[in-house]
């Protein structure tokens, strides 16, 4: 007779397996978990190189003979209108910002649009801006969701460029002539280019009579509140609006998932940069109250420029400064800007995404 395993042998053996197996599984998990830690990782450095590339290639074109356009849009978490608030940290003092923040400027370099409307188009001098985008509305004739009200992971930093061009060629209905938003809106986020030079935009009005009770705005003053989405008197705010699987807003998509903004100034009198971080609203420089004139600075004076902080101070201080000569000077521009974002993958594997910092220099 031949000897089988006993029961007890068989219990034993099955155990055996079951440990293995159950350490197998494990093991499994655990690559499987960092494969997609690292997938995710690399999708953030992707994304983190595209906004790095495009940001250094167009500020070493800076033109500082143009205008410059900032500004600083500080969001306390607590706000009702303010979607997924518990995924910030706090700053330290107990307060919870973010920052939405958008700048314009104009830059040399070698430019071309994207679609053709009505014919390609190049050129060496373009009118540039960053923010966080609006989204279009998926009800026909909705209005588009702002940022705030957008999910942190499906952000989109957004960038325009303007082609600053002459050709005859080209179709143009001048902004002086539009009537409603929808003008504006095609005007910001459809066309590609501008058939102004840069002393043609810099000579364009602002401020036709200022008047505290009923100031008398400018066609220039219209044109910043679309393009950085801030309102300037009694204009219509917008801001850069994208739908992302409308082909006819590719060219406005830099990235996705860009769920925090900000740009920082080297002010380099009290060697810091401007504004801080996080505002903690004491009203000093480099640190801003959020208030309805939203905070910023506006390059160069004459005519318009101004640098205001929010809270008590006055942009006019800081007029002298606001040329190229003193450049360097400027409290929120100087030196170099620092650009930081919050970048999350499109699975939503790094719940909390990955923040980053961006120095261009800006005195070369």
């Amino acid at each position: 007779m031949k000897k089988g395993f006993t029961i007890i042998e068989l219990v034993v053996a099955v155990g055996i397996l079951a440990i293995v197996a159950s350490f197998a599984g494990a093991i499994f998990e655990i690559g499987a978990d960092s494969y997609r830690v690292a997938a995710a990782n690399a999708e953030i450095m992707q994304k983190l190189r595209a906004i790095t590339d495009q940001l250094t290639a167009d500020f070493k074109g800076l033109r500082k003979d143009g205008e410059i356009f900032v500004v600083w849009q500080s969001e306390p978490v607590k706000k009702k209108n303010l979607i997924d608030a518990d995924a910030y940290q706090a700053d330290g003092r107990g307060k919870q910002y973010i920052r939405f923040d958008r700048i314009m400027f104009f830059a040399n370099g070698d430019f071309q649009t994207y679609h053709q409307m009505p014919k390609d188009v190049r050129g060496n001098v373009a009118r540039i801006s960053y923010m966080l985008a609006l989204r279009r509305a998926e009800t026909e004739g909705a209005e588009p969701t702002p940022v705030e009200r957008q999910k942190r992971e499906q952000r989109v930093l957004a960038r325009t460029q303007h082609i600053l061009t002459a050709d005859p060629e080209l179709g143009w209905t001048d902004p002086a002539d539009f009537k409603d938003i929808k003008e504006w809106d095609a005007w910001h986020n459809l066309y590609e280019y501008d058939k102004y030079t840069l002393q043609g935009w810099k000579n364009l009005p602002y401020i036709i009579s200022w008047d505290p009770a009923q100031p008398v705005l400018g066609l220039k003053a219209y044109m910043l509140s679309i393009i950085c989405n801030v309102i300037i008197g009694k204009s219509t705010a917008r801001g850069t609006v994208v739908d992302p699987p409308n082909p006819k807003y590719a060219h406005l998509i830099l990235c996705e998932g860009v769920g925090e903004f900000s740009i920082q100034g080297w002010y380099d009198k009290e060697k810091r940069w401007v504004p801080e971080r996080y505002p903690y609203g004491k009203g000093d420089l480099g640190d801003f109250i959020p208030d309805p004139y939203v905070p910023g600075v506006f390059y160069p004076f004459p005519p318009n420029g101004l640098v205001w902080l929010g809270g008590s101070f006055a942009g006019h201080q800081f007029c002298e400064l606001l040329n190229e000569e003193h450049f360097n000077e400027i409290p929120g521009l100087g030196r170099a800007l620092k650009f930081t974002f919050t970048l999350y993958d499109s699975k939503g594997v790094i719940k909390k995404g990955r923040t980053f910092t961006h120095i261009v220099y800006l005195d070369k």
